[in-house]
């Protein structure tokens, strides 16, 4: 979604898709904290809803990413993007159950056994913010310096279809593959 944005030259838009993404992050951290993670990852049922629901998610994001690369008046093309929205971006996040995991596998590493609770989940989750927001800050202002005398150029147009192959593939591994 960020790399949507920023091929679209959208500065606005990636700025959404960073904080949506971080609510994200902070609301897995509080779903972690209530126990309800745990209870999807070891609900076989809940966990294959959450799954295949994120694994369309992606597919679709894939689809219409797709669609848009290979459209010369594709809004990425003449740049005109639809908005993104604060939703849209936290949804992506919320539906991919490997997010969910990192707060189940991943913070009982770096929290003691008194700190795993929600105070303790909330300060993992602000570095783990920090570090998504800079990292999509970073990648997304260098893709666009790189991409900026070319849009709706063959060069941002294979671009946005390699991000769309990718979302289509993840999406189709989240299918096939078993439960993490």
């Amino acid at each position: 979604m960020a790399t949507t944005q920023a091929l679209a030259g959208n500065v606005r838009g990636v700025r959404t898709v960073v904080l949506g993404t971080g609510l994200g992050i902070f609301t897995h951290a509080g779903l972690a904290a209530a126990g309800l993670s745990a209870l999807v990852m070891r609900s076989a049922t809940a966990y294959e809803v959450v799954r295949l629901v994120g694994a369309l998610y992606l597919i679709g994001l894939g689809l219409i990413t797709l669609w848009r690369s290979r459209t010369r008046s594709a809004p990425v093309a003449n740049g005109r993007l639809g908005p993104v929205t604060l939703r849209s971006a936290w949804t992506a996040n919320v539906l991919n159950p490997k997010a969910a995991a990192v707060y189940l596998t991943l913070a009982p590493q770096f929290l003691s056994r008194d700190a795993i609770g929600l105070p303790g989940l909330l300060a993992l989750a602000a570095v783990h913010v920090t570090l998504t927001a800079v990292w999509l800050t970073v990648s997304t202002g260098v893709l666009r310096l790189v991409t900026a005398n070319s849009r709706g150029s063959a060069l941002t147009r294979s671009v946005s279809a390699i991000g769309g192959t990718v979302l289509v593939a993840l999406g189709i591994r989240t299918l096939i593959q078993g439960r993490v």
